[in-house]
């Protein structure tokens, strides 16, 4: 079994989501910087809310949560990148591996910061452009990869993301999340998670 990134109960505490829509069941690599990337794991189980209606006699994961990885495992990418540079403001260490992070993180001190940059910023999913090329089913373990391509100037994070499961290629393509301050968001009148 892989090691995790982030022990199970913070992983949690540092997403948006809450079950049924909690995607992401461990990071198992990060790369910090402008280009950098993570990799994480989602195990389908015949149980997840969705696989009974998609379909009664041949389940299937639907494309849409496919999706909804790609912006979780993007989201968790630049929140961490946002807690490598507030490490590296609070303490003057720059972070720049896996295991460096991962012990950072277990810290009351690393578990305080990058909650407080989960809450000091808001995120959606914008837009996508995605390619579905192999079927997900229930027992499978998906791998997805996202890459930082770029961020402008108005908020918006590119991603190129990856779907795999064994050798194959289930989707790939880009993704676009929307990332703004909170205090931001609420000024705008922007509907808040």
């Amino acid at each position: 079994m892989t090691k995790s990134l982030v022990p199970p109960s913070l992983l949690l505490k540092m997403g948006a989501w809450r079950s049924p829509m909690f995607m992401v069941d461990r990071i198992v690599d990060f790369s910090p910087g402008e280009q950098g990337s993570i990799t994480v794991i989602k195990h389908v189980a015949f149980n997840d809310p969705y696989i009974p209606g998609h379909f009664p006699d041949n389940p299937v994961m639907p494309g849409v949560m496919i999706a909804e990885i790609f912006g979780q495992a993007s989201e968790y990418l630049s929140l961490l990148n946002d807690y490598c540079h507030a490490h590296e403001k609070a303490t003057g260490m720059t972070i720049k591996k896996f295991d460096d992070i991962s012990r950072s993180l277990q810290t009351p001190e690393g578990s305080e910061r990058v909650l407080a940059e989960r809450y000091r910023i808001v995120g959606f999913l914008a837009a996508q452009d995605l390619k579905f090329k192999h079927v997900v089913v229930p027992g499978d373990t998906i791998e997805v990869t996202s890459q930082l391509d770029m961020a402008d100037s108005n908020g918006f994070y590119h991603y190129n993301v990856n779907a795999r499961v064994g050798r194959h290629v289930a989707s790939q393509g880009k993704i676009i999340n929307f990332r703004v301050e909170r205090s931001r968001a609420e000024n705008r009148g922007a509907m808040i998670n």
